[in-house]
């Protein structure tokens, strides 16, 4: 499988680096990947594109991917968002949580961010499919 990017990359990006991180761009890779099957390009022997600029935009939006699933707190590999607080009180202990919507879970799960999409896009890739986000 090819890796697009290393959690040395999510440096200054995200803080704490998630201790999933390597899962995560794993994750992320694999629909980068998915996205961009249909793009013609020079490879290395690895598989990398042999163009610089071409890595760059992999390697970047797989990075945009991780930080969208950390920031709405979003595993892949189970498909779960955490659940917010809805209320809270402090004398009877008691609190409540909102589950996520089960289409936007999906959608976060099984999909590309619109700024991974962008970058890759803006790199003349991923222009062989339909953006679905």
């Amino acid at each position: 499988m090819l890796v697009y990017a290393k959690p040395a990359d999510l440096t200054n990006r995200l803080d704490p680096i998630p201790s999933n991180a390597v899962a995560l761009i794993e994750a992320a890779s694999s629909r980068v990947r998915d996205i961009t099957s249909n793009d013609l390009y020079d490879i290395t022997p690895p598989g990398l594109p042999a163009d610089d600029d071409l890595r760059d935009a992999l390697r970047e939006a797989t990075c945009l991917q991780v930080i969208a699933w950390t920031e709405a707190g979003v595993n892949p590999a189970t498909a779960g968002l955490k659940a917010e607080i809805a209320s809270q009180s402090a004398d009877g202990g008691s609190v409540s949580y909102i589950r996520p919507d089960p289409a936007a879970l999906r959608r976060a799960s099984e999909y590309l961010c619109h700024e991974a999409v962008l970058v890759l896009r803006n790199a003349g890739l991923a222009s062989g499919r339909p953006l679905i986000c």
